[in-house]
């Protein structure tokens, strides 16, 4: 089986359509109320991440309290955040 070459001298006519803005695009943000409160509700949530290097017993123990016997979970931010509070009391 052989290989067909690309006939590259077809492009020489080849010209990019022209993406036509929708009237959408065009129009400036209204900021609803004095604050513009809505287009704050469109920012993503300001968030972070980074490791922690522990015993595999401690990080066990952690796991644990993110699901508690009465039911219901957290999420390792929510339940880091539960114990800072603590700490700080």
């Amino acid at each position: 089986m052989t290989r067909k070459g690309l006939d590259i001298g077809s492009l020489d006519d080849f010209t990019p359509r022209r993406q036509e803005r929708s009237q959408e695009d065009s129009q400036p943000v209204a900021q609803s109320g004095a604050s513009g409160s809505d287009w704050n509700r469109r920012e993503a949530p300001r968030e972070g991440q980074f490791t922690i290097r522990a015993k595999l017993d401690t990080i066990a123990r952690f796991k644990s309290l993110c699901r508690p016997r009465s039911g219901g979970r957290y999420t390792y931010g929510e339940m880091l955040e539960i114990l800072m509070d603590k700490a700080g009391e």
